[in-house]
């Protein structure tokens, strides 16, 4: 009878010993070895995402059925609030908003980033901290608001449009974010009447990341 039998010892070193046609074979291989080998076996179906929504970076379906998506925002002025005060049309950095959906459609957490003014995309493109509120990191908390279920993922081209008309208040805020270290309001104040560009080179805070680390979820 032809057998493999895989040992995995308490060293954690891995020994291969096959018997076949009456003939006894042994092999020493490495544990990254063996897990390359399994991988390869695998049979993997294909998978479909559906229509993607525009401005769509990066797809990632586990199996679990949880999706994750990035998108690079395509808009670079919104109508905001900070508290009382609506700031019509304010100019906004370059943006990407991560999404992790659910295999039900329910969005389990939102991510929120500064990329540069490169183009195209690359996963070494540099990032920087959002200046503004509601970040931390790049977790993007979104408070008491309920977030639509995403059950196309081409839908989720209107979330970044609901999240940044969700009013702004000083949660996760810090200063040290922005180069001249100001505070909210005044900050808001500051940019309220710029250009976009104005955000590079007199505001934006490098945060040491890139757009590699956004997709794949390195805070």
């Amino acid at each position: 009878m032809n057998e493999l039998l895989i040992r995995i010892k308490e060293d954690g070193t891995v020994a291969v010993e096959e018997y076949r046609d009456g003939v006894k074979s042994f092999k020493a291989i490495t544990p990254d070895s063996l897990l390359e080998c399994i991988n390869k076996s695998l049979l993997r179906g294909s998978v479909s995402t559906g229509l993607l929504p525009r401005g769509c970076l990066a797809v990632n379906i586990m199996d679990s059925g949880e999706r994750d998506v990035v998108l690079l925002h395509q808009e670079n002025r919104a109508d905001i609030s900070f508290f009382d005060t609506e700031y019509k049309g304010f100019p906004l950095p370059r943006l990407v908003f991560g999404f992790s959906i659910s295999n039900e459609g329910r969005i389990n957490s939102c991510r929120l980033g500064v990329v540069a003014n490169d183009t195209p995309m690359k996963p070494d493109t540099k990032m920087y901290h959002y200046p503004l509120s509601n970040v931390s990191g790049f977790d993007l908390c979104t408070g008491n608001n309920m977030l639509p279920r995403c059950i196309s993922l081409h839908t989720l081209g209107s979330l970044p449009h609901l999240i940044m008309a969700m009013p702004n208040n000083v949660d996760h805020y810090i200063a040290e974010n922005n180069k001249p270290g100001l505070e909210m309001r005044e900050l808001m104040s500051l940019l309220s009447n710029k250009e976009p560009g104005f955000y590079y080179g007199n505001v934006l805070v490098p945060n040491g990341k890139v757009l590699g680390d956004f997709i794949n979820k390195r805070n």
